[in-house]
């Protein structure tokens, strides 16, 4: 099979920089950047192996998530005197009220 090419641009000091480490490690520019994809594409294989239970659990959480009905609140009259209280502090916090009867 024939090699294919690819064409990189960057700015100069990236391409001496480049250059730089591929002299010093007795290769051409070439072969220094498929040494270095490769070393991040083996980087990439390995962490998308780790994560791959992972994304698959949390797959099949949101298909499971997407079924289940929300719960209906209660109404406010059927709280308790304190939980009535307290979203009457949140609501007048949120509105920015002193009204300590905002619900």
């Amino acid at each position: 099979m024939a090699n294919m090419r690819f064409s990189i641009s960057t700015d100069p000091q990236v391409h001496a920089a480049v250059k730089a480490h591929a002299d010093t490690a007795g290769m051409d520019v070439s072969g220094y950047m498929i040494a270095a994809a490769m070393a991040q594409m083996a980087a990439d294989d390995a962490a998308a192996a780790v994560f791959a239970p992972l994304d698959s659990d949390n797959a099949a959480a949101l298909d499971e998530a997407a079924t289940l009905e929300a719960p209906s609140l209660p109404a406010f009259e059927d709280l308790t005197a304190e939980e009535q209280a307290q979203v009457s502090r949140i609501l007048a916090s949120a509105l920015g009220s002193d009204r300590a009867d905002v619900a």
